[in-house]
């Protein structure tokens, strides 16, 4: 399904949330959330932005005959310093996804079950198809009323560093429509799990392809709230998604902790190897009929590619994003000063750990995977007037060899080993890995 959909309130039998406040004698709907655990909601921080100074209330819909009124409790969303690969510089973010605790409003009258949706720390691929659901508030014979709308789409662009001002924190781009008030609603992958929730959509566009900005969701994993409800349910009433609790809590596959600088290390989930078999063979790829254990087949076909394309990469960064990926040590202030224009190779790739893959609609499967360059020596340059400004500073730095001399500018070869997370497409049928999609870098020097 491409496009939005109308459908029935209670169709997910009380998982959705509708998030709103009273204005005057009316009730307004202003975005939507998720029940992810026993008294917490997930969402967009910007929805509840809207609502601090109003008396807000939160909906669930259960059946044609029952909805269930929330009082909102408390709500944190994380500004962290996230760190995705090992040696990769801390950065201040803010999220736009977070945790709010809610309690009854009053008693509820139906006698259905509690619905919470499991979570997944993954990074949706490219070419993956995701669903979202939400409410937006519409008029029924001039008479304000309350939707659900369900949509569906493909990933089209990952942006890990975040995009623009508004959404620093990781976030995807997905080719579907969501509406206004949709905002918060949980993002679905084809196995259920919530990958993120909606923050904006570009909409008016005449293949209701939106785009939509999902939020992912690592940066609420560390979030604790206060959490009265249930009754002696949360720990010292201390909700969060990685609250441990006797036989509950929220269903979270992935984690995080921080470090000991207060940086955020994510665990990402980790694909079985028979779920990637499964995947393989359903694309039409039989492993065990070329004798491969799975991480040989992966080698064998992926190694190559991966080891081109991450060197091609490296005179292709932007200045920033290359001050961004170094990581930090005695000598990386002095190599700020410089750009990356080639890459000479040594020793291939290693560590190639493929976390996880996808069958896409193309009849390609989409990968996304962790390796290294076991090291390499970029050619850097700088110009001759930046030189001689800092000459002593850059003739003191023994990590810099081989200096040349080529008209305005000064290049020096430096030995560093990049840590890469991609994501990319292999096509089972011609064999060919393609459309390579650096998410992050890391250059250990």
């Amino acid at each position: 399904m491409d496009g939005i959909e109308e459908d029935l309130l209670w169709r997910f039998k009380g998982l959705n949330v509708a998030i709103g406040f009273v204005n005057e004698e009316n009730h307004r709907i202003i975005g939507s959330g998720v029940m992810v655990a026993p008294g917490l909601c997930l969402t967009a921080s910007h929805v509840i932005e809207e609502t601090l100074r109003k008396q807000a209330l939160l909906h669930t819909f259960v059946d044609d005959k029952n909805m269930r009124i929330w009082s909102p409790e408390d709500f944190h969303a994380q500004r962290f310093s996230a760190r995705l690969l090992p040696f990769q510089r801390p950065e201040m973010k803010y999220s736009d996804v977070g945790v709010l605790s809610c309690s009854p409003f009053s008693s509820f009258s139906d006698c259905e079950d509690y619905l919470f949706a499991p979570l997944r720390i993954d990074v949706p691929k490219i070419g993956e198809r995701l669903w979202t659901t939400g409410y937006r508030e519409t008029l029924n014979d001039g008479v304000p009323t309350v939707a659900f709308f369900i949509s569906s789409g493909l990933v089209t662009e990952q942006y890990l560093e975040g995009r623009g001002s508004h959404l620093q924190g990781p976030c995807i781009e997905v080719a579907m429509e969501a509406l206004g008030g949709m905002s918060g609603g949980a993002v679905f992958n084809e196995d259920g799990y919530i990958v993120g929730v909606i923050s904006s959509c570009l909409g008016d566009q005449n293949d209701n392809k939106g785009p939509t900005y999902v939020t992912l969701l690592w940066p609420s994993l560390l979030s604790t709230v206060h959490s009265p409800w249930p009754d002696q349910y949360w720990p010292n009433q201390v909700g969060g998604l990685q609250v441990s609790v006797e036989n509950g809590g929220a269903r979270v596959s992935g984690s995080a902790r921080w470090s000991d600088e207060g940086s955020m290390l994510v665990t990402f989930y980790k694909q079985s190897e028979k779920a990637m078999t499964s995947v393989l063979q359903k694309s039409g790829v039989d492993v065990l009929a070329y004798g491969f254990e799975i991480s040989d087949f992966f080698y064998e076909y992926f190694e190559e590619f991966l080891e081109e394309k991450g060197q091609e990469y490296l005179p292709m960064m932007d200045n920033e994003l290359f001050r961004k990926s170094l990581s930090e040590s005695p000598v990386t202030e002095v190599i700020k000063l410089f750009r990356c224009v080639d890459t000479i190779g040594l020793e291939g790739i290693e560590d190639l750990e493929v976390q996880s893959i996808s069958g896409l609609e193309n009849g390609c499967i989409s990968v996304n995977a962790t390796f290294n360059i076991r090291g390499l020596f970029m050619v850097l340059e700088v110009s001759s007037l930046e030189y001689q400004c800092h000459e002593e500073k850059i003739n003191k730095n023994e990590a810099l060899h081989n200096r040349q001399i080529y008209g305005e500018v000064v290049r020096y070869e430096h030995y560093v080993r990049p840590y890469y997370r991609v994501n990319f497409a292999f096509d089972t049928k011609q064999e060919h890995p393609s459309n390579l999609k650096i998410q992050t870098i890391t250059l250990r020097v």
